[in-house]
């Protein structure tokens, strides 16, 4: 009874108290449903309350916190949720109308509980509304991350951007410059930096400070601190920096950052700013490098501008679409020009005129050629306005005075013009003499250059960037009233004589000028510049008149019979250039008794005047290159007594002896020694007994001297300075003068020296401290260069070391040097030196850190290049020269090893150098031992490598290869390998040594007589690793002179994935270039192996030298040249990217080809434009298209095809083999040539001669039985059209047999025809009236018709 009790009292648990609950919630419905209603009144007020918060950040530029922005989505929610709610109610009141009362009670309950629910979630959400802000300021990183459009993404740019993400990378580098001149794109690069940088995870974030003139420190540290998202609450400069000090320091470990200070113009305190330049890294633009020498930048990049391809690129991308208009490209291309290359400008005037008219691009361009001052457009003064503030910051007059000297002259501005200008105008306050000058200007040009106003072009030359000199000129003609004319037609484009009256410089530039004013009135004058076409000119007597006042004249490249009276009326003039002038009667240059710098430089003068003695105040004459200079009146130099500088290089030679005055005609070189200023001197002495003993040269500073008759001038490198070229006569100790030179010189050539009779030390104790190149050739007497008795470092400076039929030489050093002697010596190049049997102890050879190049010729018993000294340990790994780039060793018939040992070498009673021992025949040239971690360029010559006797009795098949080049990762980063004339090897490398040459670009091998293969298996009979790809950076190859080379290599699938050009040459025997391995049976021996090779195999009659075992993906050029036993050049298969980069190929004189462009190939020489075929003796044809199924084609292909030469092929009957016209088209052909072809019967077939639209030159000439130019139909055509509309050539010589242009019905057009020439061609009627019908005409037809052709012609 009481289990019944407890089920009833469970049964009525689970289903009355359910039941009660859900009754309640029907009971409660309209509360329940109010409420919530109410609750979400609550909800929407609060929301619309944040959303007022929200906006009101979002307008100040705010990011919404992530809680909120939930928030907001919660609410959302619950609104949606509610809303359906509501959406019930109605529903259920719809219900109670229809009396669908059960319906009604389970949809209220339903309803009820949700509203209930919903309230309690209002609750909760309104209980989480109370945030302590709704917003906050992201780091403003978005114009870091946003990338310009201007960016300009060029090889050169990409060059710079990756040396630069190097630089970020390394964690030694904290302080990085990058410079250049205004404009050229410094801000857009860096920030493109930045932008990879935060890419690739190398910083955290970003930070940029704009610099500019003013430097304000508190504006650069607010910008930095803002991309921070940094608040300073302090107002000083310190305190800020203190700051922001705290704040880089403080993200050292937790965030690497990045910060750029863009456009600096001076020095400035890293740490005033607050910058920690140990804890994060600082990037910094300037356009002047002198600016990052303060700054203690680690790593310094120049920005240039950029080349003509990628500047189009640029001006291409912002002008848009209208520059592809064939109306406008032209002007657009020049007008690009004209911006060169400077992004700033590319991209200012390609926007100006983005979709303009012709005639606003002409304008434009005529604007940018000629700028007219004070009418400078918008888009002129957005480009000048960078470059003005940078001349505006020049630091003092002197440099804004050099620079606007600049602009007055060409576009080549050499150092030397400058010296002379700049004295005469007298820029350089207190410098009184040449040297004080020179140092003071060399200076300003470096000023100038590291602001990039001024660029080098060489050494002694510099130049101007086309936009600066346009800026330039404009500064010095409107404030500085310099004018300057360039390529200027007659007078009328000279300033107005108001113009002139205040003019200050006037330079013009070349241009045509025939005539100049009877006077010009220019009484502020100081500088006339007139650079003329090298022809006659008159200049009025009264021409300087007016010009009072005027220091400098150069008259450059005229013809005068002679100079104008009123040249002597300008008692001023400091500074007279008269250079590549052709000159006459020149004597009144010695009424200027103020002249300090005269220059004949290159002119046509053969007598200077003896009124040339009258210039007592002269500091300097330059007579260089004045080759028909031969006579100088004795005592002329003499009277100089104030010439500081004398140059004669290439000029006068006619010294004659000692004396003053004792009835010479010429003068004496003892005439210097009355030339007690002078420190410049640059001298020919041809005869070396002219030269006095007591010349003593002690106060020369620079100087060019060469002494003997064996230097010529011409090989002269005009930056050379302190210059000795020495062939004495007399005894060497004896030339006292010329000894105390020594110790100044810098480069020293001596020739047949005398009186040295051991080593060279005994010229200089000192040790050459100063010298940099060293030419030592044709001596008798020197055993060595230095000996141990030198006690100091010798040629610590030398760079250049050339040694040169030194018959006597045994060794560079004799015993042990001091160390750092030679450390600094790059180039090292020894020739004919026939006792020296080593080049370098090892002891030397280490200290040869810096060696670049060095080059060992004809040494006839030289065995080796280093030798080891005593002590050292056998077969121990050495690093020698750890900088060699380049080594050649040519001629060195008994080097036996690179690095040796003493004992390994004896010398026989005839020199002869053997090992001693057994003879090792593998001894290698670069041993294992020797290791040249950046060698880049390796030629071996004429060396004998191996013993052949030797090698043919004991040799296996890997000891008739180059051993030497055994453990090949020592050559690592070679780029490229000649070898040439070894007589005695057969294969130069295995595969396994080809692998390590990865860098390798260029291969060279020739005249290597027994040379079969290139690369090899180690041995015969083991299977080797054959590599898919060979040299994989590969880009040239030359087999060249190798008389039986059969092969390349055996192999199969063989890629050269780089290759670009293939030259092949008088290899007769080359059949194959790649050839399939011979499958070995278990049983086969090397014996039968060898007679294999030895016979060949069946197929091997007509193989083709490429197929598909190679790949050529890159291939460009093909040559083949002398390959007799070559029959056809393609196979049948090839791989499938094989040969379709394929642009030029030229046969010659292989006898037996059959075949040159098979129908196989065609489709494959998409890019083929050169096609040269000569002396192949065999050949019928050149296209074979028969054999191509036409039905199988369905696009007629194009042949990109533009010339096509074919010489002296005796059996060719045609070109094309079959008309071509439903398969392929010729139709970019511009020259076609076919010469000595004696079998050939017609040209082209009707199909490709009516297509050459293009052909602009057509010649044909000893063609014995050529009957007609295009070939004729077999079946009935209709008339046929030949139109040339661009063939300007046409020459037919020396066909007898011709008749026709082409034997059917047809008519021509030939409009630009003008060079026609048809000579020896006796069946052939050349020209005829136009004809009504041309059907009635069978026998002889007209070559041409007059009337469409005679106005054109020549």
């Amino acid at each position: 009874m009481e289990i019944l009790i407890a089920i009833a009292a469970k049964i009525v648990e689970y289903t009355v108290a359910p039941i009660g609950q859900w009754l309640c919630y029907s009971f409660h419905y309209s509360s329940n449903i109010g409420s919530m209603k109410k609750q979400v009144e609550k909800l929407r007020l609060a929301r619309d309350t944040k959303q007022h918060s929200i906006d009101a950040a979002i307008r100040n530029g705010e990011a919404i916190e992530g809680l909120v922005n939930n928030w907001l989505k919660e609410v959302d929610e619950i609104t949606e949720l509610a809303m359906k709610v509501v959406e019930g109610e109605e529903e259920a009141k719809t219900r109670r109308s229809n009396a669908a009362a059960c319906l009604d009670l389970k949809l209220r309950h339903q309803l009820s509980y949700k509203a209930k629910k919903i309230a309690q979630a209002i609750d909760e959400v309104l209980e989480n509304c109370n945030f302590v802000k709704v917003s906050y300021r992201p780091a403003p990183q978005g114009m870091v991350t946003t990338r310009s459009t201007d960016y300009v993404d060029s090889n050169s740019r990409k060059s710079t951007v990756t040396r630069l993400m190097e630089a970020l990378r390394d964690d030694n580098i904290h302080v990085i410059g990058v410079w250049g001149m205004a404009g050229v794109g410094k801000s857009t690069l860096v920030r493109e930096v930045a932008n990879q940088a935060m890419e690739k995870k190398l910083f955290e974030e970003v930070a940029i400070g704009n610099v500019t003139q003013s430097a304000d420190l508190r504006r650069i540290q607010g910008e930095i601190a803002d991309m921070l998202d940094l608040n300073f609450d302090v107002e000083t400069v310190n305190g800020r920096a203190n700051c922001l000090l705290q704040r880089l320091r403080r993200t050292k470990h937790e965030k690497k950052i990045l910060v750029i200070l863009d456009d600096m113009w001076t020095y400035l305190d890293l740490k005033a700013i607050g910058i920690p330049t140990e804890e994060c890294k600082v990037l910094l633009t300037s356009r002047d490098r002198e600016v990052f020498s303060g700054m203690d930048t680690q790593k310094n990049f120049e920005l240039e501008v950029l080349d003509e391809e990628e500047a189009w690129s640029l001006f291409e991308k912002k002008a848009g679409n209208c520059v592809k208009d064939p109306n406008l490209g032209s002007t657009a291309i020049e007008v690009a020009k004209e911006c060169a290359g400077l992004p700033l400008a590319l991209v200012t005037v390609s926007k100006a005129l983005k979709n303009k008219k012709l005639y606003e691009w002409k304008n434009a361009l005529k604007l940018l050629r000629k700028p007219a001052p004070g009418c400078l457009t918008t888009m002129q003064s957005k480009i000048y306005h960078p470059i003005e503030l940078s001349y505006n910051h020049l630091e003092n007059k002197e440099i804004r005075d050099v620079f606007l000297l600049c602009s007055q002259l060409g576009y080549s501005i050499r150092k030397r013009d400058l010296l002379k200008y700049c004295y005469g105008l007298g820029l350089f306050h207190g410098n009184n003499t040449m040297e004080d000058v020179r140092d003071r200007l060399d200076t300003i040009l470096r000023i100038l250059k590291d602001c990039c106003l001024l660029l080098d072009y060489s050494v002694e030359i510099l130049c101007m960037h086309g936009l600066v000199r346009d800026v330039a000129t404009l500064i010095a003609s409107t404030d500085h009233n310099m004018f300057v004319l360039r390529n200027v037609s007659g007078l009328k484009e000279w300033p107005n004589a108001d113009a002139l009256k205040r003019c200050m410089a006037f330079s013009i530039r070349g241009g045509d000028i025939h005539e100049l004013p009877n006077e010009m009135e220019c009484p502020e004058l100081r500088f006339f510049c007139l650079c003329g076409e090298d022809r006659p000119l008159q200049i009025s007597d009264s021409f300087f008149g007016g010009m009072g006042k005027l220091k400098v004249l150069d008259l450059t490249k005229m013809e005068l019979s002679s100079l104008p009276s009123s040249l002597c009326l300008l008692r001023n003039l400091q500074t007279l250039c008269l250079d590549q002038c052709v000159l006459r009667d020149i004597t009144v240059i010695g009424e200027l008794k103020n002249l300090a710098i005269l220059s004949f430089l290159y002119s046509n003068i053969s007598q200077l005047p003896r009124e040339i003695g009258l210039l007592s105040r002269l500091r300097l004459l330059d007579l260089r290159n004045c080759s028909k200079l031969e006579v100088i009146p004795p005592n002329v130099l003499s009277s100089l007594v104030a010439l500081e500088e004398l140059y004669m290089g290439n000029s006068f030679v006619q010294w004659e002896t000692e004396g003053l005055n004792n009835g010479r005609n010429n003068a004496s070189l003892a005439e210097l020694k009355h030339l007690s200023h002078l420190v410049t001197l640059e001298i020919q002495i041809p005869n070396a007994n002219s030269l006095p003993k007591d010349l003593l040269f002690e106060k020369l500073e620079r100087f060019v001297l060469y002494v003997g008759d064996e230097w010529d001038w011409s090989d002269r490198q005009e930056e050379a300075s302190n210059t000795l070229k020495l062939k004495l006569n007399t005894n060497f100790q004896s030339e006292v003068g010329i000894k105390n030179l020594l110790k100044r010189t810098k480069t020293l050539y001596l020739d047949e020296l005398k009186g040295v009779k051991s080593a060279l030390n005994e010229l200089d104790w000192d040790g050459f401290q100063q010298l940099k190149h060293l030419h030592i050739q044709n001596n008798l007497e020197i055993k060595y260069i230095m000996n141990s008795t030198m006690s100091v470092v010798a040629f610590p400076a030398l760079e250049i070391f050339h040694l040169k039929n030194m018959t006597s030489l045994e060794g560079i050093c004799h015993g042990q040097l001091p160390l750092r002697s030679f450390g600094n010596m790059r180039v090292l190049k020894v020739e004919h030196c026939d006792k020296l049997k080593y080049v370098f102890s090892s002891s030397t050879a280490r200290g040869l850190s810096q060696l670049e190049k060095l080059e060992i010729r004809k040494c006839s018993i030289m065995g080796a290049i280093v030798m080891k000294e005593e002590g050292e340990i056998e077969g121990e790994h050495t690093s020698l020269f750890p900088q060699l780039r380049h080594l050649e060793l040519e001629h060195l018939s008994k080097l036996k090893s690179f690095l040796s040992t003493q004992n390994s070498l004896v010398a026989h009673d005839g020199g002869e150098i053997i090992s001693e021992g057994k003879p090792d025949f593998y001894m290698p040239i670069l041993r294992e031992q020797v290791v040249f971690p950046n060698l880049e360029k390796l030629v071996l010559s004429s060396m004998h490598l191996e013993d052949v006797q030797h090698k043919q009795r004991q040799a296996t098949r890997s000891s008739c290869r180059l051993q030497n080049m055994q453990s090949m990762s020592r050559f690592q980063n070679l780029l490229d390998l000649t070898v040439q004339g070894p007589s005695n090897i057969k294969y130069l490398l295995s595969f396994s040594e080809a692998r390590y040459m990865m860098q390798l670009k260029c291969l060279h091998i020739l005249e290597c007589e027994v040379m079969e293969e290139i690369l090899v298996t180690e041995d015969q009979g083991v299977v080797e690793e054959i590599i898919s790809e060979l040299f994989s950076r590969l880009e040239f190859l030359s087999l060249k002179e190798l008389p039986i080379l059969k092969r390349f290599c055996e192999g199969s699938n063989i890629k050269f994935p780089s290759l670009k050009v293939l030259v092949i040459e008088h290899c007769p025997n080359l059949q194959t270039f790649i050839s399939k391995p011979v499958t070995l049976g278990m049983t086969t021996t090397c014996k039968e192996l060898k007679e294999m090779k030895a016979e060949g195999s069946p197929y091997t009659a007509m193989q083709p030298l490429f197929d598909k075992e190679v790949a050529f993906p890159s291939l460009e050029r093909l040559l083949i040249s002398n390959v007799d036993d070559l029959k056809i050049i393609w196979g049948n298969q090839f791989a499938v990217d094989s040969f379709y980069k394929l642009q030029g190929i030229i046969v010659i004189a292989c006898e037996n080809l059959v075949s040159v462009v098979p129908y196989n190939m065609l489709a494959r020489f998409q890019s083929l434009e050169e096609l040269i075929i000569r002396e192949c003796g065999s050949l019928q044809q050149v296209f074979e298209v028969q054999g191509i199924n036409v039905k199988e084609t369905h696009d007629v292909k194009t042949i990109q095809l533009k010339e096509l030469l074919l010489v002296r092929l005796p059996k060719m009957i045609h070109v094309w083999n079959k008309d071509a016209q439903e398969i392929f088209h010729f139709r970019n052909l511009k020259e076609v040539r076919a010469m000595e072809c004696e079998s050939l019967k017609s040209l082209f077939p009707a199909s490709v001669a009516t297509c050459l639209t293009q052909l602009e030159q057509l010649v044909i000439v000893n063609c014995d039985v050529l009957e007609e130019i295009v070939a004729g139909e077999e079946a009935e055509q209709p008339i046929a059209r030949f139109v040339f509309p661009r063939l300007t050539v046409l020459h037919l010589a020396v066909l007898p047999r011709l008749k026709w242009f082409y034997p059917g019905v047809y008519t021509s057009e030939w409009p630009m025809l003008k060079d026609m020439l048809i000579a020896s061609c006796p069946k052939v009627e050349i020209l005829a009236c136009e004809l009504s019908s041309f059907q009635e005409i069978r026998i002889k037809k007209p070559l041409l018709l007059l009337d469409e052709v005679h106005k054109n012609l020549n």
